[in-house]
């Protein structure tokens, strides 16, 4: 699909090139498919990464994973499913305020945390990211109190 939108950019913009060189081309057609050249651009750039997004996806082998999260103060093992590891993982790379719900009760994950065990990799969490399908109903967000 991204080959379509890709061809039909390029199609827009040799037209466009081609009715600049004439002096008597229609104002409204060149501006219409000046508009029309960055919308195209942005659909090719976007379906392009929704593509590979998904080659990255179909790759990795998605199933529970176990991890050993330390806080500091208490280290617990625990087994998440392959989502709730993908989140855990984007917030410990972020370095996130977070306190995760396990079964085992809450755990809370911020700079100071340790996480051992094999994560999904980061290019898998992006790839998530992107296509919009990471979503952490396991992991809540700590707002910082301002004084």
């Amino acid at each position: 699909m991204s080959v379509l939108y890709l061809l039909l950019t390029l199609a827009f913009a040799g037209v466009l090139l081609a009715l600049l060189v004439r002096p008597a081309a229609r104002a409204g057609i060149v501006w219409g498919l000046a508009a029309l050249l960055p919308l195209l651009a942005a659909m090719t750039g976007a379906l392009s990464v929704q593509a590979r997004s998904a080659r990255t996806l179909a790759a990795y082998p998605a199933g529970p994973v176990t991890l050993t999260i330390s806080d500091g103060i208490f280290k617990r093992a625990v087994v998440l499913d392959f989502m709730d590891a993908a989140c855990v993982e984007r917030a410990v790379r972020l370095r996130s305020e977070a306190i995760l719900s396990t079964p085992g009760g809450p755990l809370r994950l911020g700079a100071t945390s340790q996480v051992e065990g094999a994560m999904p990799p980061r290019a898998v969490v992006e790839a998530l990211t992107l296509r919009g399908e990471l979503t952490c109903p396991n992991l809540k967000a700590v707002r910082e109190r301002k004084t």
